[in-house]
């Protein structure tokens, strides 16, 4: 009888374990639209970027999401926010750069993704104008081995 507890204590301290794990996700992104370069406009096109996500459990937890390939070291920093129903993950980030403004990155429990990034942008590099725009990106995730 005591193996039958102490196997019931190791499968439930395994259990925790897992749910302390960051989670990983391979994600390809399919679309991408950038929204008020032209005033008022929008643009889309397909594409296949590949993306490693990290993502820690706990809410206010890193999320590190990494073009694959990628030599120049570029990513995209978020803080976890709590979970709800249908969603596997939402997080939030602030500017990494300049010109850069918040992002946001939705998960859905289909491993269906939108990553959102607002930026302000010179249209001119020497010109005084300065436009805000929003850079959507649709795609989908798996979890890695």
């Amino acid at each position: 009888m005591r193996h039958v507890f102490i196997l019931a204590g190791l499968l439930a301290l395994s259990a925790g374990m897992a749910e302390a794990r960051d989670l990983r996700l391979d994600c390809v992104a399919r679309q991408v639209c950038v929204s008020n370069i032209e005033p008022g406009r929008a643009s889309c096109q397909q594409t296949e970027l590949r993306y490693g996500l990290e993502v820690g459990r706990k809410t206010g937890a890193k999320v590190v999401m990494t073009p694959e390939g990628d030599q120049a070291g570029r990513f995209y920093e978020f803080r976890r926010l709590p979970g709800h129903e249908g969603i596997l993950l939402q997080a939030s980030g602030g500017a990494l750069e300049a010109g850069q403004g918040a992002g946001a990155l939705t998960v859905f429990e289909t491993l269906d993704f939108v990553l959102t990034r607002h930026s302000a942008l010179r249209p001119e590099p020497e010109g005084d104008t300065v436009r805000a725009i929003a850079v959507d990106i649709y795609g989908s995730c798996a979890e890695s081995e």
